[in-house]
């Protein structure tokens, strides 16, 4: 069942001249525009980093992490014995999540984050949530004393992505989170101006790509099969991801709490003191 914004718009649109062309193009053939988008839904946009994030870039210690074929940055920020794992989401970058360091910091721990492949100062141009995973995966290997993550947006999807397939973790903080791929697909679709065919087509091709079902990696579906403790952290005003997914993921994640914010939307929930505050309780 696809999740439902009744009067909320995503923040992130497609130019007009690429909605325009995306039209005639599945007016001419459903199936070339099918491949097209897919070739767009791996392609994150690298946004530039304000001074802010920059300044909390400088202050962490970095490192290049080989991964596949990609050059992999790493950040350290502290010393603490327990590290906690900041994964960012699609098209962001691990200083966009950082702000949540100095906190954690100062109450003894040490915070590791990196930038995907295809964001930040790694290299690539296409990536995708299993990549992302695998990615933790790797990370747990360099860092073995990480014992909690916390996840935003697709970056949380992601993460009980890697839990399940072998990240091990005490506890775990979902920040802004889509419920359900299929209602990322469909999102897409509306942005670029194509249509339920097209997103159907793309389906099929990501299914067959990947020999997953598109439910299988929604994160509402993930949720079931876990039980460590986790904190569900969402935003009322969220216009990227409805407000309805943590309520989703919260009912299947069995020891999960849920808190709501408000007037703090998709990012800015990321820079909220108070916020950070129910993470560290929640932590300890």
């Amino acid at each position: 069942m696809p999740i439902k914004e009744a009067h909320k718009k995503p923040a992130l649109t497609a130019p007009k001249w690429m909605q325009k062309a995306f039209a005639i193009i599945e007016w001419i053939s459903p199936f070339l525009a099918s491949r097209l988008a897919i070739y767009l839904f791996f392609t994150p946009i690298r946004f530039k980093a304000p001074a802010t994030e920059k300044k909390v870039a400088k202050q962490a210690k970095r490192r290049v992490l080989k991964f596949k074929n990609n050059k992999i940055q790493t950040y350290e920020w502290g010393s603490g014995k327990q590290s906690i794992l900041l994964v960012h989401g699609w098209s962001g970058r691990a200083t966009q999540v950082a702000h949540i360091a100095e906190q954690l910091n100062a109450e003894g721990y040490q915070v590791i984050s990196f930038d995907a492949p295809a964001h930040g100062y790694s290299n690539g141009r296409h990536t995708h949530l299993m990549e992302f995973g695998e990615l933790i995966l790797r990370m747990q290997e360099e860092y073995p004393n990480i014992e909690a993550v916390i996840g935003h947006s697709m970056g949380g999807a992601a993460t009980v992505y890697a839990i399940l397939h072998g990240f091990k973790v005490n506890k775990c903080v979902l920040i802004g989170s889509p419920a359900s791929t299929s209602w990322i697909l469909h999102s897409f679709c509306e942005q670029i101006n194509v249509t339920t065919k097209v997103a159907e087509l793309m389906k099929i091709r990501l299914e067959k790509k990947f020999e997953k079902e598109i439910n299988e990696i929604s994160l509402e579906e993930m949720a079931k099969q876990v039980d460590i403790p986790a904190l569900i952290l969402h935003d009322e005003d969220d216009v990227d991801a409805p407000v309805e997914s943590a309520h989703r993921i919260h009912k299947n994640w069995k020891n999960s709490k849920l808190v709501l914010t408000k007037k703090l939307g998709h990012r800015r929930i990321l820079k909220d003191a108070v916020v950070t505050q129910h993470i560290i309780d929640f932590l300890k």
